[in-house]
């Protein structure tokens, strides 16, 4: 009897890693059949790689300074952009009222902004990175690709391009790994 347990135990233990399904048949007649099919699982997959841009971040650019020719190093006041049902929830919360999460009323602008902590996050800007940045043409606001050169001479004060609003309206950054792949402004009415 114990043999007889430990091969189930045994057998139970072999298939855990198979996917099975069952059948059951019945007929007209009093006869019901069971059919049980083991199919074995394919093996986890690896994860794939996400990209260049494998994170994104979003806040203020506290300093960009220049390393060598091909590098600079961007220092970020991170900050939480949130929008929707978790921006209302934030927005009552800020403003000392309690609401069900899914009947907060909508924050001015339908965004919040919200510090991200104390620390400063630092990342790599290669010089060949290239973004946009929010400026004025034709009376309307429009995006202007700008390269990293040229974001670090607006953080250092550069009137050129005109931007629309100062850069501590908040800069996404797309990052792969530590590296700066690309950059945008942020509008905020």
């Amino acid at each position: 009897m114990r043999l007889v347990a430990l091969a189930l135990l045994s057998a139970t233990i072999v298939l855990a890693g198979c996917g099975t399904t069952t059948k059951t048949v019945t007929t007209t007649r009093t006869r019901t059949v069971t059919v049980t099919t083991t199919v074995a699982q394919p093996p986890p997959s690896t994860p794939t790689r996400l990209g260049a841009q494998n994170a994104t971040y979003f806040g203020q650019i506290v300093s960009i300074a220049a390393v060598d020719a091909k590098r600079y190093l961007l220092v970020l006041r991170p900050e939480q952009f949130l929008v929707g049902v978790t921006a209302g929830v934030a927005f009552a919360a800020q403003q000392g009222t309690q609401c069900a999460p899914l009947l907060c009323p909508g924050p001015p602008d339908d965004h919040v902004v919200l510090p991200a902590g104390s620390k400063q996050l630092t990342f790599v800007l290669p010089a060949k990175t290239t973004g946009t940045v929010l400026t004025v043409g034709g009376g309307n606001f429009q995006t202007t690709k700008v390269s990293a050169a040229q974001l670090a001479a607006l953080v250092g004060g550069a009137k050129t391009p005109k931007l629309i609003e100062p850069l501590v309206s908040g800069v996404w950054l797309a990052v792969d790994v530590d590296e700066v792949t690309s950059f945008a402004q942020q509008f905020q009415p």
